[in-house]
């Protein structure tokens, strides 16, 4: 580990980039517990400062996915459906739109998988795996998540039996309280291999890079990289919202929901309060916000290719009232 300390924070004159092996040996090091806190901390605050190069991107990516417990079920062919990468340290300014839109593309036939985990830097706010315990839902198994994926339509994953040995890291990252590498690639897993990958990112300076790397890593698979409200794939109700979509299909450089839309209310910084606006939303069919759910869970069915247009997908989606899985 001081030799990879050495190379990433020696100082703006001296300091190198990780090769792809050796940003995975790193890695390695610390989800094995050869590293220790002070060596971890050292090496993620030196890439964060340095800048994420991708080889060091794509290996620390390399070392979490030899490490998923879902791994086995992940090996072959792409299951058709939908695995949505919002940033596990969520929301605090507005609720989560991909949420409630998830559910809704789940119920036009779409298998969605989401994960997370809470309490993490940099913003501490509500994620997916959040939500879902705050809903009353079961967050699944590695050995019971395609099961239930195929039954239920959609499933939730928490990076806790994931990943157990990256969930560990949780009170290292609490203490040094800013974005690191992590929160890059944890988001990427892929845990059960879906064919479609909607990735939500927030720096402009990262979107090529991490193209590179994912359609490295997923040769076969249709990424779209979209840089929605707060990093996730939510798209903004009031502007345009960037979308890198793959290189070999004819699409938008941008996405745009219908103008006049209500804007998002500001909620508290609880789960309660964001899974009571998700109750509402798929309950009240006259929500202010029912189009910006329907519009947003057309463009999963657009991504995922079940629609060719978002008329012919907003069309195929019935208002919004969906009982939540058990």
């Amino acid at each position: 580990m001081k030799r990879f300390i050495k190379a990433v924070g020696t100082g703006p004159h001296g300091s190198r980039d990780l090769t792809v092996d050796e940003a995975h040996e790193a890695a390695d090091l610390i989800l094995s517990g050869a590293s220790t806190p002070a060596q971890t901390g050292a090496l993620l605050v030196s890439i964060r400062t340095k800048g994420e190069a991708g080889e060091e991107l794509e290996g620390f990516l390399r070392a979490g996915r030899e490490r998923m417990k879902t791994r086995s079920l992940s090996n072959g062919t792409p299951f058709d459906g939908l695995d949505i990468g919002d940033p596990y340290d969520g929301h605090t300014r507005y609720p989560g739109i991909s949420f409630p839109a998830a559910l809704l593309a789940s119920r036009a036939g779409l298998p969605i998988v989401l994960h997370g985990y809470p309490d993490l830097p940099a913003k501490f706010g509500i994620g997916h795996v959040d939500l879902w315990n705050a809903l009353g839902l079961s967050v699944a198994t590695p050995e019971n998540a395609m099961d239930r994926l195929l039954s239920e339509g959609i499933v939730c994953l928490s990076q806790g039996n994931l990943i157990p040995e990256w969930a560990e890291l949780r009170p290292l990252r609490k203490e040094l309280g800013l974005r690191t590498v992590m929160n890059t690639v944890e988001k990427c897993v892929n845990p059960l291999n879906m064919r479609t990958m909607a990735v939500g990112y927030f720096h402009e300076v990262l979107a090529e890079r991490l193209f590179r790397i994912l359609e490295t890593t997923y040769p076969i698979h249709r990424i779209h990289l979209i840089a929605g409200s707060e990093g996730s794939v939510d798209l903004y109700p009031h502007r345009p919202t960037r979308w890198n979509g793959p290189q070999w299909e004819p699409l938008p450089k941008t996405l745009s929901l219908p103008k006049n839309l209500p804007p998002l209310p500001t909620l508290p910084p609880d789960a309660g309060s964001h899974a009571r606006f998700v109750r509402e939303i798929l309950s009240d069919r006259t929500h202010p916000h029912q189009d910006l759910v329907r519009h947003m869970a057309a463009f999963f069915l657009l991504m995922a290719k079940r629609h060719s247009t978002i008329e012919s997908a907003l069309n195929a989606l019935s208002p919004v009232k969906v009982t939540l899985p058990s």
